[in-house]
């Protein structure tokens, strides 16, 4: 367990005046034990914006008390991810309620989202008085805020990325499909030992001034010609931790308004980027800093999301984390926090352009954690 990670949740347990929290194999189970090497995502959990889906029983199971003492309970089989923790129990599914009984104490509990109605209805079946909150909401307090290391995992991260899409575009060549495109990125991820995309990416051809070119889908039978722009939606999973990027290149001579409408894209992310100020930007304020530079470019017609200032969201352990990015949230950025920021231009019958970078909030400002060359917009 992590002793820092621990003591902070030991905090809340009192602030909230709960007995302890349980947390079933994802997301919260890994940092609190810190076992960034623990396989679980797409497996048990998938959480999308806070829409979250797992299996009914944990094949792993973290309990928490308040005063500071922990116990695991685990199947065999994960027995060896886990074996150096302390007080672990090792219990076959149909038995798992057993070891938990021995071990409980109170009746307040916060329990999070994978195997939640599980946990609930064993807690319920062991306390029949049992009063159950929400362990996602807090432990939101706790990973929003990136210690050392792991920005320095998410920093590689990014690293990683960029040079993944330098690599597969330079492999382009016309007449090369969309699935092609897709399972270079697929196969250069496997020969780097990356266990895992973030979400299910995505290199899109859209070719300006074609019937495809006139909705915001994208075919993957769809061939690389000249005049396609390619709109890439990219995030790999390392040491645990996600990435995410996106870009749309041009591929072969861009028409001059394109061109400029890509620069005000990435003129606008980097004027958002420049105006916050740690303790004092809001979130809420992050999408008007892209809207004013390209306003003043002259593409506001373009931009996409005006109304509601979608922008993006948190990054982390999960790929999609809290709190996001939209006028509705009012939340003031501290140092440590990362989040991918991606704004959208859809020019209908020509392309649609994207821009994402994971951004890291300092001590003093912010910065970009991805490095790929925002100039290069015409590749061939």
């Amino acid at each position: 367990m992590n002793d820092t990670r621990l003591k902070k949740l030991l905090s809340l347990l009192e602030r909230e005046c709960l007995d302890g929290a349980f947390f079933a194999t994802g997301p919260n189970f890994q940092y609190l034990l810190d076992c960034t090497e623990l396989r679980w995502q797409r497996l048990e959990m998938n959480n999308i914006a806070g829409i979250s889906s797992a299996i009914n029983v944990p094949d792993a199971l973290l309990y928490v008390q308040k005063d500071g003492e922990y116990h695991l309970f685990v199947i065999p089989s994960r027995y060896d991810d886990l074996k150096h923790e302390k007080n672990v129990h090792v219990y076959y599914l149909d038995r798992m309620l057993d070891g938990i009984e021995r071990v409980l104490k109170g009746k307040r509990f916060a329990v999070d989202a994978p195997a939640r109605q599980h946990l609930i209805d064993v807690l319920k079946g062991l306390q029949p008085d049992v009063e159950i909150s929400d362990g996602e909401k807090l432990m939101r307090e706790l990973r929003m805020f990136k210690d050392e290391k792991e920005i320095k995992i998410l920093e590689e991260n990014a690293r990683f990325t960029d040079a993944a899409i330098e690599w597969v575009v330079n492999q382009f060549k016309e007449g090369m499909t969309q699935y092609e495109a897709e399972d270079l990125l697929m196969q250069y991820a496997m020969d780097q030992g990356c266990p895992d995309f973030s979400f299910d990416p995505t290199i899109g051809f859209m070719t300006r001034q074609t019937e495809q070119s006139k909705e915001l889908t994208f075919d993957h039978r769809r061939t690389l010609v000249e005049g396609t722009g390619i709109a890439f939606d990219i995030g790999f999973v390392r040491h645990g931790y996600c990435s995410d990027w996106g870009r749309t290149l041009f591929y072969g001579e861009a028409p001059e308004f394109l061109k400029k409408g890509y620069e005000a894209l990435e003129a606008g992310q980097v004027n958002m980027i420049n105006h916050i100020v740690p303790g004092k930007t809001n979130i809420n304020e992050l999408y008007g800093f892209v809207h004013e530079e390209v306003k003043r470019r002259g593409y506001e017609e373009y931009l996409r999301f005006k109304d509601a200032g979608s922008l993006g969201h948190q990054i982390g352990i999960e790929c999609h984390e809290f709190p996001m990015l939209n006028n509705s949230v009012d939340f003031i950025l501290q140092p440590g926090m990362v989040f991918c920021s991606e704004p959208k231009l859809w020019f209908p019958n020509e392309i649609y352009m994207r821009v994402e970078d994971m951004i890291l909030v300092t001590e003093n400002g912010a910065r970009s954690l991805s490095q790929f060359d925002r100039t290069r917009f015409e590749i061939k």
